[in-house]
């Protein structure tokens, strides 16, 4: 590929990403107010746990754990509106105050996503070892990114800091995509046999798994010339 073809293509794959972040964080922000609806009409007074019964619906451990589920999506949904906006160029350069004040809001949301998912992944993973498993090993990896990206910024390492966000940003959006993934194995279950307890973790592995390709794939596309040769 010429340098100029890729001068052409890449707004086309720019503006395509962005439309799949936007579907994805649409997704997120319906999940999350889906939840936060089904525990304020949880009926008052105890509740008896179902996550442990025969055939669980993907709705039971939330609804078995109420407070760490709001502890969880609270913070998801401000941090699925305000991580794409540290890309846009605009916010960068013209509003410096809001673009940090906005990045410590999200990372911070992040680090509560991040270590209260690695809970969840323990006490309500219908998808048991295999969920379990996949949500430790990409929750752990949420979390180290995180990190990177706060010091990164913090010394002003702004190339750096930009890759450590699309690997943030890639990771926290896959739990969106897990559903069209759950549908689609929903949808050939009478076909393949599976039950939800087989692919429910199955549909984690394949969503995180397919982000962070894209991520680094994107990442190594755009990366500054000057920058790859340091690298090599």
């Amino acid at each position: 590929m010429n340098g100029d073809t890729t001068m052409t293509e890449k707004p086309k794959y720019e503006r395509t990403l962005w439309w799949l972040t936007g579907i994805l964080v649409l997704i997120g922000v319906v999940i999350v107010v889906r939840r936060l609806v089904s525990l304020a009409n949880l009926p008052p007074g105890p509740y008896v746990p179902v996550a442990n019964s025969r055939n669980p619906v993907p709705d039971s451990g939330f609804v078995d754990h109420p407070l760490l589920t709001a502890i969880h999506i609270i913070p998801a949904i401000i941090f699925v509106l305000l991580a794409p906006l540290q890309f846009v160029k605009r916010i960068q350069v013209q509003y410096p105050t809001f673009r940090r004040v906005t990045l410590n809001v999200v990372l911070a949301c992040g680090l509560v996503i991040g270590s209260t998912a690695l809970i969840m992944g323990f006490i309500m993973a219908i998808g048991g070892i295999t969920e379990t498993l996949a949500v430790t090993v990409y929750g752990t990896a949420f979390l180290y990114c995180i990190v990177r990206a706060w010091i990164t910024f913090a010394q002003k390492q702004m190339a750096q800091h930009r890759e450590w966000m699309i690997r943030v940003l890639a990771i926290a959006l896959a739990v969106s995509t897990t559903r069209p993934v759950v549908v689609l194995f929903f949808a050939t279950s009478r076909l393949t046999g599976l039950t939800i307890h087989q692919y429910f973790g199955v549909a984690f592995w394949i969503a995180f798994t397919l982000h962070v390709i894209v991520a680094e794939a994107w990442i190594r596309r755009t990366r500054p010339t000057q920058q790859k040769k340091a690298i090599r």
